[in-house]
């Protein structure tokens, strides 16, 4: 649990918050058990916001295999960057505090959700906007104080996983609507 009150006081942009979560490399593989709950959310979120005539159970099977696939890449990635630049010591710590801060976003993402959906487009929009620009900020945060590392390479570290996310986003739904025909 002192994990996830880590990744709150990271989100509360509190570099303190990493002492609280386990370096160890046992903690980074316990800590990729989150990814399934973290699939759960993302369905939860993609039910909300599904459009018509999609068929939810193939999606929601596709989007949880391309989340993980993405996921793993990034993971991988950023595994050879640390390796390539004399950091790897510092991999373990970045998985674990990467998944409970997940955990944060998705938890913080799911309920402006819920209160975006029963507002007006403008203020849903605003809702939005705040939530990216607050996750865009607690990554690069996190990523900076996991890695003790300058904040550019946070930053590149942090567009690389949206690249892979956007790279990714569209394929569950372009293949259940090939599929539909």
């Amino acid at each position: 649990m002192s994990a996830l009150v880590g990744a709150l006081r990271l989100a509360a942009l509190d570099a303190r918050g990493i002492t609280l979560i386990d370096a160890s490399p046992a903690a980074a593989w316990r800590s990729l058990l989150l990814i399934v709950p973290l699939l759960l959310a993302s369905a939860v979120a993609d039910i909300a916001t599904l459009p018509e005539g999609v068929a939810p159970i193939p999606y929601l099977l596709l989007a949880a295999a391309v989340s993980a696939v993405q996921m793993t890449g990034y993971l991988l990635a950023v595994s050879r960057i640390l390796e390539a630049t004399g950091r790897d010591d510092r991999f373990a710590l970045f998985v674990s505090t990467y998944v409970w801060c997940s955990v944060v976003s998705s938890t913080a993402g799911l309920a402006a959700l819920t209160v975006a959906l029963n507002a007006s487009e403008p203020v849903a929009n605003g809702i939005g906007l705040g939530l990216v620009l607050w996750s865009l900020y607690y990554s690069w945060f996190a990523v900076r104080t996991a890695l003790a590392c300058p904040g550019a390479v946070a930053a590149g570290l942090v567009a690389l996983e949206i690249l892979t996310l956007l790279a990714m986003d569209a394929l569950p739904l372009q293949l259940v609507l090939t599929a539909q025909g």
